[in-house]
């Protein structure tokens, strides 16, 4: 599968309004972000490219005051794996008393991200052991990969064929295929009746909108559902969606205005 590589630069730049931006992106199919110099770099699959929802996006922009600039390429995924490749080797990452490690090729989850750290740390306050752990998005497989180190027998879902491949790879290179089992699709496999004791999901806002009840229905009595992958300020929305399925909240924190929230069935 090939990509579009998109080239942002927001006037004035800096970080913050480059994930704001990604955000943004995020809905419009893509699914990998990193930053160079002024710029951000999106990438999304050829076939869901739009570059006139891209542009309207960019027009709506919620920051004010601040222009963005944009070119678009097309990368052939051979030619972006080895780019990634060079500019992202093996990433070690500390998980308790455990080192996981991760080729992130083009996928999103590499560890360092406000999102999949504050995760992480979620998970190793989780009795796992002998659980059964859906993880949707999963990426590059780093969450999957956590629970199975932690005890739990885990089903990760990726929606980018190549992404799933990936995750696939890292599972193996943490000899955790035993526990993890990874899968290409989305929400629309969860139809199969399967029954989970923590469900994660680091997606987008509106993804876990719309998936949410499928999360829950899914959950055994007592689970529990972390989500991340949006904002503080889409805290209520999130809440309010996930009490009107029956979800208690627990708690949320965030980084760098990236939110974890706890709920419980």
């Amino acid at each position: 599968m090939n990509y579009i590589e998109v080239n942002l630069v927001p006037d004035p730049f800096n970080e913050a309004y480059a994930d704001v931006l990604a955000a943004e992106l995020a809905p419009l199919g893509f699914d990998s972000f990193s930053t160079e110099d002024d710029c951000l770099k999106a990438y999304c699959p050829q076939n869901l490219f739009d570059a006139a929802a891209l542009q309207a996006c960019i027009d709506q922009f919620a920051l004010p005051d601040v222009t963005v600039r944009w070119t678009s390429q097309v990368v052939e995924t051979q030619n972006w794996n080895e780019q990634w490749e060079n500019e992202n080797a093996l990433t070690p990452i500390a998980f308790g008393d455990q080192t996981i490690t991760i080729h992130p090729h083009m996928s999103f989850g590499s560890g360092h991200h406000e999102t999949t750290s504050q995760l992480l740390q979620e998970i190793l306050l989780l009795d796992l052991q002998g659980k059964r752990v859906l993880d949707m998005g999963t990426g590059t497989g780093v969450l999957a990969i956590a629970c199975a180190m932690r005890g739990a027998e885990v089903r990760a879902i990726e929606i980018d064929d190549w992404v799933a491949a990936n995750a696939e790879d890292n599972v193996l290179m943490n000899e955790m295929a035993g526990r993890v089992r990874v899968e290409c699709g989305d929400a629309s496999l969860l139809a199969d009746g399967s029954r989970y004791d923590a469900v994660l999901a680091n997606i987008n806002r509106n993804v876990l909108l719309a998936d949410m009840p499928a999360y829950v229905a899914d959950m055994n009595p007592g689970g529990i559902l972390l989500m991340s992958g949006f904002y503080e300020e889409d805290v209520p929305s999130i809440r309010q969606c996930a009490e009107r399925l029956g979800l208690t909240y627990h708690y949320h924190h965030s980084q760098n205005n990236w939110v974890v929230i706890r709920f419980g069935l």
